[in-house]
């Protein structure tokens, strides 16, 4: 494209206010906000569908009761990883978020349910801390490209009410940001984006906000950010995207070997990965019916941490440098014929309209197809693991056994309420692998979601939102990426729409 010299396209073929890069929670929040501040907005998302990651959630949004207990709370999560200014504004914006939310049930026939109460780890504060979700609603099934958890399909809908209910919002499908467009004086004025194979330049004249996630699906920065591998992913999208765009006009990262996570199935008939389904089919059962054992047949983790969807992976990361392995990747789920009863074992969450797969909720369908392994005793089980004697895995089941009977103290600390022997046959064994919901880290930010370069300045009209340079830096507040990308948006849209047009 010709250009002048200081770097400007010779034309711009869209022109707005404020441009957000990406179109699930933080965008469409960012978006809201902005256009409520009287901006013109365009939103540009790579995927022929919105929603991206978002729309597969569970949906929850923590809120706080107190802005100091709440701050406190992530003061000790965070663990000095993230600046206070920047957990502050955080904690402010929780305890705006439900009148927030109601503000845009309005535009929608949904309404809320309360969801949650306290922190999910003992620390100071998180007595403070609550939460709600958008009740299930008769008649309504989600989106058919999205098979995820519901709640998160059901809050996207709001979300997207909201959006096609004010005109100065467009959206622009299928249209992947490709590079930011940085003035010599003015910062961030513009991108180019990519729409059926041809470059578009767009135009801010205000700003732009990078609200496009993280890097779930991107191998090589997984291989350099994280520990463990391999890890995979449940979602296609998000392939590091923002963060790249942030690096080339100097962004600073952080966090950015921090995933939201657990350990999962991987199978390669199958695109994507799958979530464990961690309890059982009924509200209030929260059994878990395996045991997770190393390569060699012993247990090495609590199976059920207090947050199992954030940091189940964890313990499956340990590298032995003695024997140069990961013993624990893959790992491999222990359980019987009456686990395998509980319920369905594997959950699809899947963002694509040409992907698709229903787990059987007896699970008989996959034991057919292979991916869950089927023996009459434990001897036969144990042949299939690598490295593991019978005798060493058969100890390891009667050592769990007692444990359940007895309700005494697990070497592991998996509480009683979620424990089931492993003494029906058949028995059945499944390989897991760490899985990475989301990852947390990219672009710095301060408390106003300005990104901040390497010197700790502000990059001129340049601001993210979400998880794109999630401000979780150690652990993770359950729900706390949904209200992230609520509180974020908010701040960014409304800063972005503030600024003079240049």
């Amino acid at each position: 494209m010709d250009s002048y010299e200081n770097g400007l396209p010779a034309r711009w073929d869209v022109e707005t206010d404020v441009i957000v890069v990406g179109f699930g929670f933080a965008g469409g929040v960012s978006a809201v906000a902005a256009a409520d501040s009287g901006a013109e907005v365009t939103i540009v998302e790579k995927m022929p569908n919105p929603g991206g990651i978002s729309i597969l959630a569970g949906g929850g949004i923590a809120t706080a009761m107190d802005e100091n207990q709440a701050f406190e709370y992530l003061q000790h999560t965070n663990a000095g990883r993230t600046p206070d200014d920047v957990l502050r504004a955080l904690a402010k914006g929780m305890t705006e978020m439900k009148e927030f939310v109601k503000d845009l049930v309005k535009e929608t026939p949904f309404e809320l349910e309360e969801q949650r109460n306290g922190g999910t780890y003992p620390f100071p504060g998180g007595a403070g801390l609550d939460g709600f979700k958008i009740a299930p609603m008769e008649g309504y099934e989600g989106f058919q490209y999205a098979k995820g958890l519901r709640g998160g399909a059901r809050l996207f809908k709001v979300l997207l009410d909201n959006v096609e209910a004010r005109r100065n919002i467009s959206v622009r499908l299928a249209t992947p940001a490709r590079r930011l467009i940085r003035h010599p004086e003015q910062g961030i004025v513009g991108l180019l984006a990519e729409h059926q194979g041809e470059e578009i330049a767009i135009k801010a004249r205000k700003g732009v906000i990078l609200a496009c996630g993280g890097f779930e699906n991107n191998e090589e920065m997984k291989r350099n950010y994280f520990e463990a591998m391999p890890v995979y992913t449940l979602f296609t999208g998000n392939t590091g995207d923002g963060i790249k765009m942030a690096q080339d006009v100097g962004a600073s990262m952080w966090h950015m070997w921090h995933f939201h996570g657990s350990y999962g199935f991987k199978y390669p008939e199958f695109p994507l990965a799958f979530r464990h389904c961690f309890r059982g089919p009924r509200k209030d059962d929260w059994v878990m019916p395996w045991i997770a054992v190393d390569k060699y047949g012993r247990r090495f983790m609590n199976e059920y941490p207090p947050a199992v969807q954030d940091t189940g992976h964890r313990a499956l990361e340990f590298y032995d440098a003695d024997k140069q392995e990961f013993p624990r990747i893959p790992a491999y789920l222990v359980f019987d014929e009456k686990g395998r009863k509980l319920g369905p074992v594997g959950q699809p969450t899947v963002h694509d309209e040409h992907v698709s797969y229903d787990w059987s909720e007896d699970n008989l369908a996959e034991v057919e197809r292979g991916w869950i392994k089927k023996a009459g005793d434990l001897d036969a089980i144990a042949a299939m693991i690598p490295a593991t004697d019978a005798a060493t895995l058969k100890a390891t089941v009667a050592e769990w056994n007692e444990v359940c009977t007895s309700g005494g103290e697990d070497r592991y600390h998996r509480v009683p309420g979620t424990r089931m022997t492993i003494d029906t046959p058949p028995f059945y064994l499944m390989e897991v692998w760490p899985i990475v919901s989301n990852t947390q880290g990219g672009p710095v930010h301060d408390a106003e979601q300005h990104v901040m370069d390497t010197r700790d300045e502000p990059i001129g009209r340049l601001f993210s939102a979400g998880e794109c340079g999630s401000s979780f830096g150690h652990l993770y507040l359950e729900a706390g990426n949904i209200t992230e990308c609520f509180v974020t948006g908010r701040i960014a849209g409304r800063n972005a729409a503030s600024l003079e047009s240049w």
